[in-house]
């Protein structure tokens, strides 16, 4: 097991190295959705992959702890699947936002946690377990991007095996397995691909206000579908993950201040036209298990980040392309894994059977406010079947004399 890394006080270069391994982490998720909105979407890369570098940086400062910085998934997988054009996606961005400021305005968000039962929770890790895994399989399967030479589905899932043994590998020995297998990665991409074209500067966007039809089709096509989602993993299940891997540490990272900060980095989104962004459970344990311990980790990724977006920026879709998939897929797996042994922290049987209830049907509808459903219907069977065991079978004997 890696031992805790130290304080940034006492941060020394071979801990920053780990540090900064757990900061990109979670890239096996970022980097395809991110780099498939640029591409198919029109988005601007400068303002994608600086805008979430900058997002992670002032997270990193507020809550003081790793907490991610994700794409919108349900939302992002829509947008792709529909082709839908930069303007939509910031509307739905800035209708995001508006739902996540009512909940943290209100109070909602933590009145409605404190009433959520932990065995759901632990249902929508499971289901995030499994969701990840799944991406993991279609990435390795997909063995190279579209327009770059082919490589064979088989070379893809041995690539992602081989990345998920290095990142279990070097979790046990303490060393910095993420950065392993995106070097590597990146070796790969330029023995099959060759070196991309590259251009300097940023690509600065065409900023308006979107119309009226753009905010009704992202409400209908995106923003209903995200809004349970977004609740139930990025803001109750991400609470419970971090007061699981860091304890009193994550004091700050509230349900309340999490729908706050998901509300104005997508109002930061949406008026600038960058990545529609949340926060995830998945996300903290790909932080965590990877070597993040301090808000350096996210701080140094969210750097990196706006860097990048601000160097090579329409470029850079096309040199992150260098990352084979099936390089991205291991780290998935390996993160699904961590994640799956998180939602198993339960104790009873009828509660892990519940969570994992939750995790199929989500698997197989590819919809967790299903699963979700499955879960709290579920739930309720079991209060009402004990409620009813619970009541005499018949009236009170009274006593002959």
């Amino acid at each position: 097991m890696m031992l805790p890394l130290p304080t940034e006080k006492r941060l020394t270069p071979r801990s920053a190295i780990r540090e900064f391994a757990g900061g990109v982490g979670d890239w096996g998720l970022l980097i395809p959705l991110a780099v498939a909105l640029v591409t198919l979407n029109g988005l601007s890369a400068t303002v994608v992959f600086a805008g979430v570098g900058l997002t992670y940086i002032a997270t990193a400062l507020y809550f003081r702890i790793p907490v991610p910085v994700q794409p919108l998934k349900a939302f992002a997988a829509a947008a792709i699947a529909l082709n839908l054009s930069a303007e939509v996606l910031a509307a739905g961005a800035l209708l995001m936002s508006g739902v996540m400021a009512v909940l943290a305005i209100t109070g909602l968000a933590g009145w409605l946690a404190e009433r959520f039962p932990i065995v759901l929770v632990r249902g929508i890790q499971a289901a995030v377990a499994l969701l990840l895994a799944k991406a993991a399989i279609d990435l390795a399967r997909q063995g190279n991007w579209a327009g770059l030479p082919p490589i064979e589905p088989w070379v893809g899932f041995a690539m992602a095996a081989c990345a998920a043994a290095a990142l279990f590998a070097g979790t046990r020995l303490g060393l910095p397995g993420s950065l392993a297998v995106i070097g590597a990665g990146m070796v790969v991409g330029l023995s099959v691909s060759g070196i991309p074209q590259v251009t300097l500067g940023a690509s600065v966007p065409g900023l308006g206000l979107p119309d009226g039809a753009a905010f009704a089709e992202a409400l209908t096509a995106l923003v209903l579908a995200q809004i349970p989602l977004t609740f139930g993993n990025s803001i109750v299940a991400t609470a419970d993950a971090e007061r699981e891997y860091f304890g009193d540490r994550a004091r700050r990272v509230t349900p309340r201040r999490l729908a706050a900060s998901i509300g104005l980095a997508n109002g930061f989104a949406g008026g600038l036209g960058g990545l529609p962004v949340c926060h995830g459970a998945g996300g903290v344990t790909a932080h965590y298990k990877l070597g993040a311990r301090t808000w350096l980790s996210t701080a140094m990724a969210g750097g990196l980040l706006v860097f990048l977006g601000l160097t090579f920026g329409s470029s850079l879709p096309g040199i992150l392309q260098l990352l084979p998939p099936g390089a991205l897929a291991g780290m998935l797996l390996y993160v699904a894994i961590q994640h799956g042994m998180l939602a198993a922290r339960l104790e009873g049987v009828a509660d892990r059977g519940i969570a994992a209830a939750v995790g199929i049907v989500t698997l197989i509808t590819g919809n967790l406010a299903i699963g979700f459903g499955v879960g709290v219907a579920l739930l309720l069977a079991r209060r009402l079947a004990t409620a009813g065991r619970a009541l005499p079978s018949g009236p009170p004997s009274v006593a002959r004399g």
